[in-house]
């Protein structure tokens, strides 16, 4: 849901990132015009500020978009001075692992997002955030992790300059679209995995694969987490309370990102169910192949009974027992336990106890 905080410091306890001395953070950085069209480039954040100063002065028309990647502390320093962001905003971006939402502070819309990637080897999620700051005038994307990465989104608005046009919600919405279209990939991981684990518990194979159920289920509730509350995240950016960043025509595309999400959210939904209807078949198939070595072991058990119980009669040297002192005899007797263990093996056989 859309909600309003003021402008206020955040708790002095808040964990803070680090500082580090790692270059290259701002992916790009650019001014477009009136038309969506790609007039400056600064080489600086504090470049790109003057320019926006210039714009709220009214001497220049546009927008500006920044795009950064694992910011540093006097980075997102520098982003909050220039873009004059709230500290309680920027204080979301150091403390990260945050839900995704949508959160309006004074006149900038914050909003959260999780990227995911599917490492397929691991069959592990790698999940990441990405931090939308979006104003009427500007546009500053943090991407922190590997997933989704936005240079495509910004090639492909760059040759659609009427869309541009329609300031940083066209650009919040490409993000936002390119963030969900990484969301397919991962689905398909799992949904791929998923086959495979119930071909291996319904294989003739002996193979036990419980514990990459386990997870596997794991795995699909971590991504299931995140994608939930992204949901109602994104709806409330089509409600009236976000229009004064969003442009009225971008509105069916923000629906559009709604829907393919809900599709996603119900793929993992069907995937966690699968995943416990695998487990629970995994075990009732380890439950009869349990049953099946026990009959087994008991049907051998059985038909070994009778030769053991002949053999120690012999073998207590008593007088009386017919054939014990004939060689006939006792070869009859051989051949009769031999005779009776094979009609024993036959009707376990039989009735599939071997």
């Amino acid at each position: 849901m859309l909600s309003d905080r003021p402008n206020e410091t955040s708790p002095t306890n808040a964990p803070t990132r680090p500082t580090c001395d790692n270059a290259g953070v701002i992916i790009d950085a650019a001014w477009y015009d009136a038309s969506g069209a790609r007039i400056h480039e600064p080489d600086s954040v504090g470049a790109l500020g003057a320019l926006l100063a210039q714009s709220r002065a009214g001497e220049v028309d546009g927008f500006a978009w920044l795009g950064l990647r694992m910011p540093t502390e006097s980075e997102l320093g520098a982003v909050q001075k220039e873009f004059d962001i709230p500290q309680l905003a920027i204080e979301d971006a150091r403390e990260l692992h945050d839900r995704p939402k949508v959160e309006r502070h004074d006149s900038m819309l914050l909003t959260v997002v999780p990227t995911a990637r599917y490492d397929d080897e691991r069959e592990a999620v790698e999940f990441g955030e990405l931090f939308l700051y979006c104003g009427a005038d500007y546009l500053v994307s943090m991407r922190y992790g590997q997933a989704a990465p936005l240079s495509g989104v910004r090639s492909a608005l760059e040759h659609d300059h009427e869309r541009l046009a329609r300031g940083p919600g066209a650009v919040l919405q490409a993000a936002l679209a390119q963030v969900v279209a990484s969301y397919e990939p991962v689905i398909d991981g799992l949904e791929g995995d998923v086959r495979e684990v119930e071909r291996d518990v319904f294989s003739e194979a002996r193979a036990q694969p419980t514990r990459r159920i386990y997870f596997l289920i794991r795995e699909v509730l971590d991504f299931l987490v995140a994608l939930e509350p992204l949901s109602a995240a994104v709806s409330t950016l089509t409600s009236s309370r976000c229009s004064p960043w969003v442009h009225s025509e971008l509105t069916p595309l923000f629906r559009d990102v709604e829907e393919q999400l809900a599709e996603i959210v119900g793929r993992t939904h069907n995937a966690h169910q699968l995943l416990n209807n695998v487990l629970n078949a995994n075990l009732a198939q380890v439950s009869l192949r349990q049953n099946d070595d026990t009959r087994k072991i008991s049907a051998w058990a059985a038909i070994g009974v009778f030769p053991t119980v002949i053999a120690g009669l012999f073998g207590m040297n008593l007088d009386g027992i017919p054939g014990a002192d004939s060689e006939i005899g006792f070869l009859v007797v051989t051949v009769l336990t031999l005779a009776l263990c094979y009609l024993l093996y036959r009707n376990f056989k039989r009735s599939g106890w071997l």
